[in-house]
């Protein structure tokens, strides 16, 4: 039994383990992260019986036989380097290293100590691209000739403005991140990259200075064949597809749905050859999207091992990996494979991009710990735009965040202090609110996976917030949270400030039961301990730096197609960014509102359908809102639930209550905000409509 030590307990780890569960002959036997709460967190999920916080004391425990390396890229190297020297094989994310030194560096202690040593390059494994391989090495089609590959595909931390993400810490990251996967799959086929040439689209300024290239083309001489590779994210159509031209057909592989099909001629004249080819190329695509819904199907149910196909790449590599240590056979995405890969992705980098300045925003850490106001979680949508609103009043303004790279300029101001940190870091905590008399909590804490590890992160992370307030004595503590902490269904009074969270709130969401969890936790500290704090609820709020796709009116498949809550007809509680800031430095100032809670909604209130065919007019999409009532929603869910527990999972009734309370048909009084607070939300539909929407036309 080989046992695996997994150096990272982050979300890709999860993946690790899971797909280590299909694998004979090898078990998880300890797990490494400095957060050493994470290591553990995980080993209980998975009954590993080890979690250590650092790779020394892993190695001086024993029982490691091999190592997966599922850090960040920059700590690859580091990670990977003590078990090498060990002797141990090692199986590295990728991409393998943050750079082609590092690499040769992984490599030569690999050769020196004699160890295995792999690159999870996953995508060389997905079930269509496998396929693929077979067909041309089958030689069904003649000699392959030329591979091009289009790579068109969203990314989630751009659209969310997460700057502060590796991949935008570097211009070349981006291409380590995203762009190494088609990489490795048309080196797989055309050969190592001889030679390139690329060219970069125009930039985006991501932060002050700070450029971002979207999207590259990149022309390649391989050892085998030449190629081509189209690079582009941040797209709103999601497309990724591997074609290869043969002496004799074209073979056509789509990674994102699974597929796989050719074009290829028949016995007849060109007139029927027409024909007779489309169909055979038809068929090919409705039986590959058949099979992908069968199994799709018999996996929900459990008669089947999980079978989407990017758990299925990476099973597949990560059993490859091991079958090759059993028989000392090559991996494909060995070592030099993986070097290989981030060497091309250097030369790229610098044909496309050249020589880019990239300046960081500097930690400042002042002498002593004069803050006028300290804002936790104050780098994200709202946060940045109430910085900017306490610095015009000529404030000096501690913010702390987990990321604090790649920063909008108001962040430079010198009255502007960073720290990095989570707000369940009560020394963290402490250390951002200094002397501060004003507190501003924007941090919802993260948290995902079961319902008590998202209780721990957001009502655990406002916890120590508060406490930390009461021992520093700071005078108002303003917790910004959200209100889908209410009951919004259908009901005959207005919803007020007054409102209380929603006593039912065991019947909503995760995330809506964590927010009603945490008002009441906070009321019942200023209730019973003094804690001088106001809850500010903002509703669906936009505006620059938002997402103009938002969850609050229906369920998004893809961006163009919004699944409403309910028909789309009931106005909607939107408030605009902007008017959020103003009201929480309004609330800093106000007499007489500890232990209040005011509803933050805009008095310009688009229905769901009005709102989509807006955004539809703004950037020129065919955007489509789908009605949809709320009892059907209730049973295709009961249907779901139904499936899932045939398939012997464990999953919550779905509730009507949370469906209902989704749909936002409540009517939101707020006078006492604007009574109490003094507060003056943008009332002109022109205005909110140019600063929701207008400022994303093309």
């Amino acid at each position: 039994m080989r046992r695996v030590c997994l150096v990272g307990a982050g979300f890709i780890s999860r993946t690790h383990a899971e797909a280590l569960q299909y694998i004979p002959g090898v078990r998880i036997s300890s797990i490494v992260d400095p957060r050493i709460e994470a290591a553990q967190r995980l080993a209980l999920d998975w009954k590993v019986p080890q979690a250590y916080a650092s790779v020394d004391e892993a190695l001086d425990g024993g029982e490691i036989d091999a190592a997966s390396i599922l850090v960040p890229p920059a700590f690859h190297a580091d990670a990977a380097l003590p078990f090498l020297r060990a002797g141990k094989p090692v199986l590295i994310e990728k991409p393998m290293a943050a750079s082609s030194s590092e690499c040769n560096l992984l490599l030569e202690e690999s050769c020196r100590a004699n160890a295995f040593l792999g690159v999870n390059q996953n995508f060389l494994f997905h079930p269509a691209f496998r396929r693929m391989k077979k067909m041309i090495a089958e030689g069904r089609f003649g000699k392959p000739s030329f591979v091009d590959c289009i790579y068109n595909v969203a990314l989630r931390q751009l659209a969310t403005r997460q700057f502060g993400h590796w991949m935008f810490q570097d211009p070349g990251n981006i291409l380590l991140e995203q762009a190494i996967h088609p990489l490795s799959q048309i080196a797989s086929i055309a050969g190592a990259v001889r030679d390139l040439r690329a060219i970069a689209s125009a930039p985006m300024e991501i932060a002050p200075s700070v450029q971002f290239y979207p999207s590259l083309t990149v022309t390649m001489s391989c050892d085998r064949i030449p190629a081509q590779l189209r690079f582009a994210v941040g797209q709103s159509f999601p497309f990724w597809q591997i074609t290869v031209v043969c002496d004799d057909g074209v073979i056509v592989a789509d990674i994102l749905g699974n597929r796989l099909f050719v074009h290829a001629r028949s016995k007849w004249l060109d007139a029927v050859n027409d024909l007779s080819s489309s169909a055979r190329t038809a068929a090919l695509i409705l039986s590959e999207g058949g099979r992908n819904a069968v199994s799709f199907g018999l996996s929900s149910l459990r008669l089947k091992p999980r079978s989407d196909p990017f758990f299925q790449s990476m099973r597949d590599s990560i059993a490859e990996f091991h079958a090759a240590i059993d028989h000392k056979t090559p991996f494909e995405a060995g070592g030099a494979f993986g070097g290989m890969l981030v060497a091309t992705c250097e030369r790229i980098r610098d044909e496309a991009f050249g020589q880019v300045a990239r300046p960081s925003v500097p930690v400042r850490r002042p002498p002593g710990d004069t803050f006028d106001v300290a804002v936790l979680g104050g780098t994200g949508f709202i946060g940045a735009q109430t910085v900017r609103e306490f610095v015009q009043k000529g404030l000096r303004v501690s913010v702390m965040a987990r990321s604090i790279e790649n920063l909008p300029e108001v962040f430079r101001n010198d009255d502007v202090v960073l720290h990095r940190g989570d707000i369940r870091d009560e020394a963290a905590v402490a250390r951002a609110i200094g002397g501060a008399r004003i507190v501003i909590n924007l941090a919802h804490g993260g948290g995902a996976g079961s319902f008590d590890q998202v209780k721990e992160a957001m009502v655990g992370g406002a916890e120590v917030i508060a406490r930390v307030c009461l021992a520093r004595g700071v005078r108002r503590l303003i917790h910004v949270g959200s209100i889908a902490s209410l009951y919004l269904g259908p009901q005959p009074e207005a919803v007020t400030g007054g409102t209380p969270p929603d006593p039912q709130a065991e019947r909503r969401s995760d995330y809506a039961r964590a927010k009603a969890l945490c008002d009441q936790m906070l009321l019942e500290m200023h209730a019973r301990e003094g804690l001088p704090v106001c809850i500010l609820r903002p509703g669906l709020v936009v505006g620059e730096g938002g997402s103009l796709f938002h969850s609050g009116l229906g369920f998004y498949n893809n961006e163009q197609h919004c699944i409403g809550w309910n028909e789309g007809k009931n106005q909607l509680p939107f408030v605009l960014v902007q008017d959020v800031a103003k009201a929480i430095v309004l609330a800093s100032d106000a007499d007489a509102i500890d232990g209040k809670c005011y509803n933050l909604v805009g008095d310009v209130r688009p229905t769901a359908r009005q709102y989509v065919a807006a955004v539809a007019r703004a950037l020129e999409r065919p955007l489509r809102f789908h009605p949809k009532r709320p009892a059907a929603l209730w049973i295709e869910e009961l249907g779901k639930w139904t499936a899932k527990r045939a398939g012997g999972r464990r999953v919550p009734l779905p509730s009507r209550r949370d469906i209902l309370s989704r749909g936002l048909q409540a009517n939101f009084d707020c006078s006492d905000a604007k009574r109490d607070l003094n507060w003056l939300p943008v009332d002109d539909p022109d205005i909110f409509v140019r600063h929701a929407i207008g400022i994303y036309a093309k």
